[in-house]
């Protein structure tokens, strides 16, 4: 991008001074999607936060004022791109969808249109998946939207297939969740050429999930069962400076919020100078990351005991999968820090919090046979299918009804290794035993 001292080079050429032939409406449009395009150029040039108003304006060749005849700030055309992206994302599927004949030739054609557009224009889909991170509530909401957008698409191909076997909408949620993960940890490594390539061993991993079957899942609505009272995290609970640091971080994070919590702040909740603070952490960013990980960390210690005693792999999954629901259940404040409040940390964050998920995935599938289906994308379609649906009961305090989603979060990690079939009924298997305790 060229500069002249302090000016900033417009992507476009201006719109000539006074009469144009264009009606009012038509250069508003125009100039909507100039800005639309200047916001995905400044942040893929600086970030989110660093990207002004001023840099937005000057790269779309727009004025001030028009700018704010269209936007109320930088937020609002933020979200607006936001939304622009997506539709067009959702146009590109369903054109390459209606393009084709046959389920299979559509189906083929809608989800390589979807990769091969993110690997070749990745700025767009990269605002979506990976700048949207960290921005706050307004953004969170736009990405839960965007998600519900696809499931349907993804329930309503399916649906469509000539076998008349489709997606219940959970696992619809884990779908996209997948793919969604296997997109995102490309554009976070600037891999984005790979998904070229993606499109047979992702439809592939998806295909894993469907059978009939599926329906001796246990029911997903919750019984009549009285709230569990939390359980503080060990981690958390122990009679040391390092401890309540952490435990000072996660209060004020859950009472005021992470994005204006400071350094001094939290080491005076905890009853600690800022200089003993830094002495531990260099930031309260490491704090919170050291939360995260030793949640991780307490978790998987947790839960090897269940997956170890298993008879078989599969029993193991099931049982490793029932204690981490309970464990979830139990440090409910934990859970919101992990899937709420981490995105207002951003994008690099959430990177650290991504890999810690995918340890998880491979603590359950180490010990299991080579995937059958998708085995390129296999784990990292696991592990985003787990996020995305654990993530969805965290809002609108339905986390008492995690219990109700182990069969299909153990059907969501055994099926792409073992079959769709197989998969269900070493589920029902495994229920046996532990009805019987």
């Amino acid at each position: 991008m060229s500069r002249t001292g302090s000016q900033v080079a417009p992507l476009y050429r201006r719109l000539p001074h006074g009469p144009s032939g264009m009606e009012r409406e038509e250069v508003a449009r125009n100039q909507r999607a100039r800005l639309y395009g200047a916001m995905i150029e400044s942040i893929a040039q600086r970030g989110y936060q660093a990207t002004t108003v001023a840099h937005v304006i000057g790269l779309a060749g727009v004025s001030r004022r028009a700018f704010y005849e269209l936007f109320s700030n930088k937020e609002h055309c933020f979200l607006a791109t936001y939304d622009i992206v997506v539709a067009r994302a959702r146009k590109h599927v369903l054109d390459a969808w209606v393009g084709e004949r046959g389920w299979a030739n559509r189906l083929h054609a809608a989800c390589k249109a979807l990769l091969d557009d993110a690997a070749e224009s990745p700025r767009g889909p990269r605002l979506v998946l990976v700048d949207a991170l960290g921005i706050g509530p307004k953004s969170r909401e736009r990405m839960q939207l965007a998600s519900l957008t696809f499931e349907r698409l993804v329930t309503g191909a399916f649906q469509m297939a000539p076998d008349g076997v489709g997606f219940p909408r959970l696992i619809s949620r884990g779908i996209v969740g997948g793919v969604r993960h296997v997109v995102f940890t490309r554009m976070l490594e600037q891999r984005e050429r790979e998904l070229y390539a993606l499109t047979d061993e992702v439809l592939d991993w998806i295909e894993s999930y469907r059978t009939p079957a599926v329906a001796r899942l246990g029911v997903l609505v919750p019984a009549n069962t009285p709230r569990q009272p939390p359980v503080p995290a060990a981690f958390l609970a122990r009679d040391d400076r390092r401890a309540r640091v952490l435990s000072s971080i996660v209060n004020l994070t859950l009472d005021e919020g992470y994005p204006g919590l400071t350094d001094p702040q939290i080491a005076q909740f905890a009853g600690v100078s800022t200089e003993a603070f830094h002495k531990q952490f260099p930031s309260k960013e490491e704090c919170f990351l050291t939360v995260l990980d030793e949640f991780v960390v307490e978790m998987l210690d947790t839960v090897r005991g269940s997956f170890e005693s298993a008879a078989s792999w599969p029993e193991g999954v099931h049982r490793a999968m029932v204690t981490f629901v309970e464990y979830l259940v139990a440090h409910q404040a934990l859970l919101r820090i992990a899937f709420i409040d981490l995105f207002d940390v951003g994008p690099g964050m959430i990177g650290r919090m991504t890999r810690s998920t995918e340890g998880f995935t491979k603590f359950l599938t180490e010990n299991g046979p080579p995937p059958r289906r998708g085995p390129e994308v296999a784990l990292e379609g696991i592990t985003g299918a787990l996020w995305a649906i654990i993530a969805s009961y965290v809002p609108n305090d339905r986390i008492a009804r995690l219990p109700c989603l182990v069969d299909h979060l153990t059907f969501i990690v055994l099926s792409p290794y073992i079959g769709p079939k197989p998969a269900v009924e070493a589920i029902q298997a495994a229920r046996k035993p532990l009805r019987a305790v």
